[in-house]
């Protein structure tokens, strides 16, 4: 990766920080940045970190045997990537359908409509992309990759939250 990619990458990390605890504010029910668990939450998400820490572990170990038959060159720097984005999967999942996901102070609808619409626009980026052509070049994955796995992380969390909502009326 060259330095002005790891300058953008940077810079975006950095911006979807500063936009998370401003929508926090905006999403959680009191106004405050962080969002508030009761002891039993807490428990099941402690879990869920275990569970997704040794997804990523796990994954880590395939990505290593993906570099040794050669795949190296195609993943480049969004394999590691990938496998954090995997880890985060399993712990929001497990959390999520452990009723450990959603906080006490926050509100459903408001964050569902947050996480929507940043999954819609990471899809459309991927889909302008794709059509470009711009996916792949020379052999190896290229930067719109980051909001193929984002879209992918952010759609698994909405369908995630909307299934447990769907389960948890039916049990009503």
């Amino acid at each position: 990766m060259d330095l002005q990619l790891g300058a953008i990458f940077t810079f975006a990390i950095i911006a979807a920080i500063f936009i998370s605890l401003i929508a926090n504010t905006k999403i959680n029910k009191d106004k405050k940045v962080k969002t508030k668990y009761d002891e039993r939450q807490k428990q099941a998400r402690g879990k869920a970190y275990t569970y997704g820490f040794y997804t990523m572990i796990i994954s880590s170990y395939v990505l290593m045997l993906a570099h040794m038959f050669g795949l190296g060159h195609f993943l480049g720097f969004y394999g590691y990537i990938a496998t954090v984005i995997l880890g985060v999967i399993v712990q929001m999942t497990y959390a999520i359908f452990k009723d450990a996901y959603v906080g006490m102070n926050m509100n459903f609808r408001k964050y569902m409509i947050f996480m929507s619409i940043i999954s819609l626009i990471n899809i459309a980026a991927t889909v302008a992309a794709f059509i470009n052509g711009e996916m792949v070049i020379d052999g190896a994955l290229q930067s719109p990759v980051m909001n193929l796995l984002c879209s992918i992380l952010f759609a698994v969390l909405v369908a995630d939250l909307g299934i447990k909502k769907l389960i948890d009326k039916k049990g009503d």
